[in-house]
């Protein structure tokens, strides 16, 4: 594969991934949370299974920027590193801990109303998506 095809398939990877992420994680999910007919048991169940189907867009950029790395020869930058860590960070580590959390608030259990997790994932997904468009734009640039 050409690197300036190469270059080119990983622009629209990043982006779209950074896409995925602005608009499923951090416009979509607060969202349903202001729309009075889901009370918040069910809203908590439409977002994980957005959450579930985000990540699987995510799964599949990764995979793709992966392949087309690999394919190229091209080296990831620390930047798309720094991103699929994070990923890799909310994945496995706080989206289970959100996903526990819900599941007592759905059963109608007690949970602690104090947790910081959401802002951490919050936090974790805005770095994520500076970096994909970082990564985005940069390979948009031209090569000397």
């Amino acid at each position: 594969m050409a690197q300036a095809t190469a270059l080119r398939l990983l622009t629209v990877l990043t982006l779209v991934w950074a896409g995925a992420c602005i608009g499923g994680n951090l416009v979509a999910a607060p969202a349903k949370f202001t729309v009075e007919a889901l009370d918040l048991s069910l809203a908590l169940q439409v977002g994980r299974a957005q959450f579930t189907w985000i990540g699987y867009v995510e799964w599949a950029g990764l995979a793709g920027i992966a392949v087309v790395s690999a394919v190229a020869r091209l080296r990831p930058t620390l930047l798309l590193m720094l991103a699929v860590v994070l990923f890799l960070i909310q994945q496995l580590a706080v989206q289970p801990m959100l996903e526990a959390r819900s599941d007592l608030i759905i059963a109608g259990e007690p949970y602690d109303t104090t947790s910081q997790r959401h802002q951490v994932f919050i936090a974790l997904e805005a770095v994520k998506v500076l970096c994909l468009i970082a990564v985005g734009w940069g390979t948009m640039q031209p090569r000397a």
